[in-house]
């Protein structure tokens, strides 16, 4: 039994099947988690390695050398960067999309291992970090605090901090800034070497004397005892009594007697405050699969709760809550969606203008949609902007299936047949043209499913759905539509429209659509005599459409304001991080006043080192951070404020670099962060290439549209030389290393032991007091011990010359890198890259060995447009060939893929009537044309032979399926437009990103209708003049002689 006899034959199982459905799509529903976007598992693995106090060089050439060459050989690798700064090495290794990362990580650990036996035996255990969006930060506090402000970083760290990484979903809970606990001995290397001690002999007494092990075990009676000495120090005060020597006549020497020891705080590197005062920052991850809402939920519940058990003076300001920003896209989104359902049932209406006939096509709704529910649950998806915006494109296609079935069972009624067998003759007849077109549409979109790297991030879930919800469509139409038809319409069509008003109406306007009905059958018959005419004017069209894409720049995706702005600036190099913090909170005031305190929610900033993180990082950098409120509440961008405040920074001498973003955390994984346009120069000799990234520098800054270029590689960082005489050092006895770890300890400073107290522990730092480490002289006059005990000056074997070290050094696939970073504004992206590389070719001559590559969004959009492109011819054959096996015929579907070039025409005249560009979601919105265009081509081409089948001519056969056919075109193509029309004009957060896709598809769906009803005809005339008769095929075998009788037994109204 065919599912439309399935349908009317058995209503009560159709119904059963359909609640079914329902209910198991609710139940979906409730169950699927909520976050912004699909959880995203970028494949890429970090290698931190930290040898503290190393110089760049030094990490560059015994770290990051010896680890690049072993990773190199890891399979599916794409490609290697790294960036070396002073202490840390930051390797990154991006594997191919689709690599298994846990198997890529496993890779990476043991060449790591093997590298491990090459590299200095002082650097600290590699870190392996592997990236997943559940790494970025869901909330984001500020705490501040007066009285308490020495104990604020362990309040949030062990109180806090652990009470919050308790709660359900939390991940981890990271704190930055802030005073950290350390017990510092700071030695009088006078009085050391008074009293003949040397900083070997103090570290290792501190380490001898601070030690707890246990001591075995006694057995008494049924008892056993564990024997331990506890020897560690239970207050930092017994570390200033220990004995470090003995006089000769026995006299203690304590170390008291030669370093000041106290209980105080590491030396501050990084500096944080927000909203104008110095606070904490900490920053709550969620776990892998948790629910972003309610996680941010619990945290802030949890963070109010706890503020009653803290000292009062501490205050914790919320300054960054996803959330808000999730609910309120999720908000907007959804919005669009009921509106687009709304258009999409008062189209309809519309046209059917009864509310039984419009209630069939409206209910086809909901059920094809709640299935997408379950499809996601089984995916492990979540409900995210993409895939609520899924739902949003499909919802005006859905009803497209059961427009063409209702309308046909209504034309049948209208010519005297029984609802019962016109329900049946008319599902049918269009059964198999609804299935091409259903088709058509899904053979572009499951190839979306298959698109890699950043666009498949976005696009996977959108194939994945709409083909989902279009084949429960099709489902829908062929079982529910019939069922619904034939039970809920009238028989008698004089009481069609209700009452005696509605009967007026209801025949006012089907004489009114008969009217348009026969205009456009004439204007057929116009066309099918002015053949040449119609295709001259249809290529002038098409010429003059074209003629506008160079006027439309192109971009990997749309600006989006979320009211995030961040600015980022350099001051001189080697600037001391608390006058860089002076400059940050100038700059936040400065901003404030720009922009407006009505227009700003909250702000912090940022500068100085981390002992991780592989950004450019220095006491010199800054960073301040703007949430500007919601779009609806100013009358300007945040980009355009960012502008404004750039501007006024560049012309302070003290700002050295400057550059902006407005992209928020969340969209931040998918930009990668940086500047949009990345001009990547590699080479081995790096004074080579910083030449010739200076000359693209130059050469951006006169680009029409780009801005704020810099030079990642700066003039050098100032740094103090010890050049040893090795000839003299071996004539003592002595060698480098004693030279380097005696300067080492008393500069940079050693840990000697831990200071444990209950479950945390803190170091106990021994170097020199700071008023002896201040100053040239103070290394000149350092001493290290000969072996028999004597003590030599630095200035005796040693010469200290100033020079300027790099600050950090990049490379990528093994050799050394330096980036040109360029922002855009005022012009597309894609317009400012062309004009850049022209310019390079034009007037950049490369030096032997140096070439030249693109980063940040440049390669991003090149990758994602190759794909789309692909994907675009795909579709095409695809679409071809469901229409050939349908007509069984090559030259129809040729005929209806003329129309699709008119398509590309709407395309273009609507992104440059919007002022839009070429970006990934206009790109899909191409590729839905490509399967949506050609849908009413089918329909039409479908009943025009099945008429000529019947024994019609063919210029009748035209004129009569152009008028049988024009009200389900427009129905169909009307719904479309309706319901992507929310889209193209939504407002708020996030809807910057779907008006692309939504005008698009509006344009080109509108224009090539347009043709497709005068052009495709045309055409079909010229190709098709003697094609044989086509046999009958829509109906089943067994029915079609019954639905002929049926048919030939009533008057045609035609």
């Amino acid at each position: 039994m065919r599912l439309p006899e399935l349908g009317v034959k058995r209503p009560i199982f159709t119904l059963m099947v359909f609640i079914a459905i329902l209910v198991l799509g609710l139940v979906s529903l409730v169950r699927l988690p909520i976050d912004l976007f699909p959880e995203v598992e970028t494949p890429s693995v970090t290698v931190i390695t930290q040898w503290p106090g190393a110089s760049v060089e030094d990490v560059e050439g015994r770290v990051t050398r010896v680890i690049e060459n072993q990773l190199s050989i890891v399979n599916n690798l794409d490609e290697v960067t790294s960036r070396t700064r002073e202490g840390v090495s930051a390797i990154t290794c991006m594997f191919d999309w689709g690599t298994d990362l846990e198997e890529a990580s496993n890779d990476i650990r043991d060449r790591v291992s093997v590298s491990r036996r090459y590299l200095p035996d002082d650097i600290e255990e590699p870190i392996i970090y592997k990236f997943n969006s559940s790494a970025m930060p869901v909330l984001s506090f500020a705490a501040t605090a007066k009285e308490s402000w020495e104990k604020l970083y362990d309040i949030i760290e062990d109180d806090l901090g652990d009470a919050l990484k308790r709660l359900p979903g939390v991940g981890a809970v990271n704190v930055y800034g802030g005073l950290h606990r350390q017990i510092n001995i700071d030695i009088d290397p006078m009085k050391l070497a008074g009293y003949g001690l040397t900083l070997s002999e103090i570290e290792e007494t501190i380490a001898r004397e601070n030690l707890t092990l246990p001591a075995g075990s006694i057995k008494n009676g049924l008892i056993e005892y564990t024997v331990r000495v506890p020897g560690e120090f239970e207050d930092p005060e017994e570390a200033r009594d220990i004995v470090v020597k003995r006089n000769e006549v026995g006299g203690a020497i304590y170390l008291r007697d030669v370093a000041d020891v106290y209980d105080g705080f590491e030396e501050q590197t990084r500096l944080s405050g927000a909203n104008g005062e110095q606070s904490v920052i900490f920053v709550v991850q969620k776990r892998s699969g948790a629910n972003t809402l309610a996680v941010c939920d619990s945290v802030l519940k949890a963070v109010e709760e706890y503020m009653a058990f803290m000292p009062q003076d501490i205050r914790v300001v919320n300054l960054m809550n996803s959330s808000d920003f999730i609910r309120q896209s999720l908000r907007n989104v959804t919005e669009t969606l009921m509106w687009g359902g709304l258009f999409v049932t008062l189209t309809t209406f519309v046209f059917l203008r009864t509310i039984r006939a419009s209630l069939v096509i409206v209910l086809t709704i909901p059920f094809s949609l709640i299935i997408a529910f379950f499809f996601m649950f089984i995916r492990g998806w979540t409900i995210n902007i993409i895939s609520l915006s899924s739902l949003s494109v499909a919802i005006g296609m859905v009803v497209d299936n059961a427009v063409v079935v209702l309308e046909n069972i209504d034309s049948y009624t209208r010519r005297g047949v029984k609802l019962r067998e016109a329900a049946l003759y008319a599902t049918g007849e269009v059964g198999l043209a609804i299935s091409a077109s259903t088709l058509t549409t899904v053979a572009v979109f499951v190839p979306l499913i298959f698109v890699t790297g950043m666009a498949g991030i976005f696009f996977g879930q959108l194939g994945g759905i709409i083909t989902v919800t279009l084949m429960a469509s099709l489902f829908c139409s062929l079982m529910l539509t019939p069922m619904l038809a034939a039970y809920l319409l009238k028989e008698d069509r004089d009481a069609i429209g209700g009452g005696f008003i509605g009967r007026a109406l209801y025949r006012t306007s089907e004489a009114m659509l008969t009217r348009i009905e026969e205009a456009y059958s004439r204007l057929l018959g116009w066309a099918l005599r002015w053949r040449g005419l119609v295709c001259v004017g249809a290529f002038a069209i098409l010429c003059f459409s074209l003629a506008l894409f160079p006027l439309i720049g192109s971009e990997f995706t749309p600006d989006t304001d979320s009211g995030d702005l961040t600015v980022n600036f350099e001051l001189g190099l080697g600037t001391r991080v608390e006058e860089t913090a002076r400059v940050c909170e100038a700059t936040r005031q400065l901003g404030i006043r720009l922009i407006g305190e009505e227009h700003i929610i909250n702000t912090r900033w940022r500068c100085g080192d981390s002992k991780f993180g592989s950004g450019r990082q220095g006491s010199h950098i800054g960073r301040v951070e703007f949430k500007l409120t919601p779009m609806d509440q100013r009358d300007f961008t945040a980009r355009e404020a960012g502008r404004r405040l750039l501007d006024t920074l560049r012309k302070k001498p003290e700002f050295v670099k400057t550059s902006m973003s407005t992209v928020n955390r969340q969209m931040g994984r998918f930009s990668g962060g940086g500047q949009p346009i990345v001009i990547e120069i590699l080479g081995h000799d790096l004074e080579q290439t910083r030449r010739v990234a200076e000359e693209i520098k130059e050469l951006c800054d006169r680009t029409p549209g780009a801005r704020d270029a810099s030079v990642s590689m700066d003039d050098g960082k100032p740094e103090l030389l010890v050049q040893v005489d090795r000839l003299k050092i071996a004539t003592l006895g002595l060698n480098v290393s004693d030279v380097v770890e005696t300067v080492r300890t008393l500069f940079y400073g050693k840990e000697a032991s831990d200071f444990r107290e209950g479950e945390n522990e803190y170091w106990i730092f021994m170097r020199l007091k700071e008023s002896r480490r201040s100053e040239l002289a103070d290394i000149l006059d350092s001493e290290v011990v000969l072996p028999n005990g004597r003590r030599v000056r630095i200035d005796s074997i040693a010469e200290v010359v100033q020079d300027l070290g790099p600050l950090d050094i990049e490379r990528k696939d093994q050799e050394r890198m330096v980036k040109v970073e360029v922002d855009y504004f005022g012009r597309s992206i894609g317009d400012v890259v062309a004009s850049i590389k022209e310019g390079i070719a034009r007037e950049i001559v490369l030096p032997e060995a140096t070439h030249i590559t693109y980063g940040g969004m440049v390669k991003e959009q090149a990758e994602a447009f190759a794909d789309l492109i692909g994907l675009t011819i795909l579709g095409l054959v695809l679409v071809y060939m469901v229409m050939a096996a349908q007509f069984e015929s090559l030259i129809d579907p040729f005929v209806i893929f003329l129309a699709l070039p008119f398509a590309f025409s709407g395309v273009l005249l609507g992104l440059y009537a919007f002022d839009m560009t070429f970006n990934m979601f206009s790109f899909i919105g191409i590729i839905l044309l490509v399967g949506t265009g050609v849908n009413n081509g089918i329909v039409l081409v479908d009943y025009i032979n099945t008429l000529r089948a019947r024994g019609e001519n063919m210029a009748d056969a035209i004129r009569q399926s152009g008028r049988q056919r024009l009200r389900p075109v427009l129905i169909t193509t009307l719904t479309t437009v309706f319901g992507m029309m929310p889209l193209a004009l939504a407002g708020g957060e996030g809807s910057e990103t779907w008006k692309p896709m939504g005008v698009t598809v509006i344009g080109g769906l509108s224009f090539s209708t347009i043709v497709t009803l005068i052009l495709v005809p045309v055409l079909y005339s010229l190709f098709s003049r003697d094609v044989h008769k086509k046999h009958a095929r829509l109906l089943p075998s067994e029915l079609q002689s019954e639905f002929e009788n049926a048919v030939d037994a009533v008057p045609s109204s035609h």
